[in-house]
């Protein structure tokens, strides 16, 4: 079975790579990792990607929810935001959505992160 891929969104190396790290012992493929929002579309729109962890606070001129509301209309690939802190404004922002996304607040155990995934995927 093919491994199912998921890009990285996150503008902190470190966390980056943690992050990778984790989904790969899950058992993910990680084809890239970015770090502005110009780059999230960028990429996503030249690769077959399963599911994206978005940061929301990004480098670059947009944010990684502007990023993923473009990525959302023009390829529908289901996207998990991760933040350092809970928005609700945020959220409300985008719940007009009809695909289902969710968030993770950092820190985030393994636990957390595979069944956040497991259950954007399988929807």
């Amino acid at each position: 079975m093919e491994k199912k891929k998921i890009m990285i969104v996150e503008d902190e190396g470190i966390i980056a790579l943690d992050i990778k790290k984790r989904l790969e012992e899950l058992g993910y493929s990680v084809p890239i990792v970015v770090d502005s929002g110009e780059e999230a579309i960028e990429q996503a729109s030249k690769m077959k990607l399963d599911l994206i962890l978005m940061d929301i606070v990004l480098n670059g001129e947009i944010t990684g929810v502007d990023a993923a509301i473009k990525i959302w209309r023009f390829l529908s690939i289901p996207i998990i935001y991760i933040t350092s802190f809970f928005d609700e404004d945020c959220l409300i922002k985008n719940s007009h959505f009809k695909y289902n996304y969710d968030y993770i607040i950092k820190p985030f155990s393994q636990t957390d992160l595979q069944l956040k995934i497991e259950h954007a995927l399988v929807h």
